[in-house]
């Protein structure tokens, strides 16, 4: 029975990068290798349906698991046994610098997990495959020169043929790396290579769910990660830059909550919870909480809301965080007119 670990340590120091204020986005998988992989849906479907159906019921049960800690584990177990291999690992990509991070491992000794704690090159397995964004497979590590530098670790932890599969989310961005490793060389039936291609989707639509902060219920769990919902989350990322002067803003109203904190304010919590681009450098974080500012109150005059409720508007530079990280925070409340408003904090 195969021992499988969560490296916590580096397993919440990349989710929390995942928190940054301005992340770099993720590596993503090109529209052809999209077109590839649908193509491969369904041929699956057609020449291994029962393959298919045991894949769908396995993607099923990974969206039940509440925590990301116990998917992980969960989707190790799963890749080495459609490889049939012995060890296996699931590396995080690092949204700040594009780095592949060892979260979770099951049959390697502590000289593996130190070698390869970090993988930010294009010449190991993962990183030939993170670098091109698709699966990389080695037949015989000690054959390929390239891995001459690994080559001690690889023969003290019996490791002779790996295999490398991106996990990416539904929109095809790459957020972390699945792979695994037999103690014997040989390439694994393309037919097995497929199937685990279709694995790193539903594997990493499970982990995308979890880092965008989102549990079954709706509530954010697992590490801490606080975000907005995966879509929303998707569009974050594509326009996470300044161009000519003009910067995409990210907004969140909350309200006070008791001694739970803040949610998210509203009965329709996804209208105070958006992205703004601005026209022009003057149009600052500031000026994004104050057009936040005018909805709400115009939304209050239109209700006649006279209540003493505060809520907070913050807004973050191209990524939602944490309300410390917040470029701006605007403290306001239905009763006050527009020009008694209060900025509580700006950083």
């Amino acid at each position: 029975m195969n021992h499988f670990q969560n490296l916590v340590g580096p397993l919440e120091h990349v989710t929390a990068a995942y928190r940054s204020v301005r992340p770099r986005p993720a590596r993503k998988v090109s529209v052809t290798q999209r077109a590839d992989q649908l193509a491969a849906w369904v041929a699956l479907s057609l020449d291994e349906p029962s393959a298919l159906k045991n894949l769908q019921d396995e993607a099923a049960e990974l969206r039940d698991v509440p925590q990301l800690a116990a998917v992980l584990p969960r989707i190790a177990e799963g890749a080495m046994s459609l490889m049939g291999a012995e060890f296996g690992n699931i590396q995080f990509l690092n949204p700040l610098d594009d780095s592949l991070v060892l979260v979770t491992q099951s049959g390697f000794d502590e000289a593996f997990l130190d070698h390869f704690a970090v993988v930010h090159d294009n010449v190991s397995v993962c990183g030939r495959a993170a670098w091109q964004g698709v699966q990389a497979v080695a037949p015989d590590v000690r054959e390929d020169p390239a891995f001459a530098p690994h080559q001690k670790i690889f023969r003290a932890a019996g490791v002779r043929a790996v295999q490398s599969t991106p996990l990416v989310d539904r929109a095809g961005r790459m957020v972390g790396m699945i792979s695994t490793h037999a103690s014997q060389p040989g390439r694994p039936a393309e037919q097995d290579l497929r199937t685990m291609e279709l694995y790193g989707q539903l594997a990493g639509e499970a982990i995308a769910r979890h880092l965008a902060g989102q549990g079954v219920d709706g509530h954010p769990v697992g590490l801490p990660h606080n975000g907005t919902d995966l879509r929303s989350r998707r569009a974050l990322r594509e326009g996470d830059r300044t161009t000519n002067g003009v910067a995409h803003w990210v907004y969140r109203v909350d309200e006070p909550y008791g001694s739970a904190g803040c949610r998210v304010y509203g009965v329709h919590s996804a209208q105070w919870r958006g992205r703004i681009t601005t026209d022009s450098p003057d149009q600052d974080a500031e000026y994004v909480a104050s057009l936040v500012a005018r909805d709400l109150t115009a939304d209050w005059q239109m209700r006649g809301l006279r209540s003493k409720r505060l809520v907070h508007v913050h807004v973050w530079r191209g990524w939602e965080g944490d309300a410390q990280s917040a470029a701006f925070t605007m403290e306001l409340q239905p009763d006050l007119g527009e020009d008694r408003r209060a900025a509580v904090d700006a950083v």
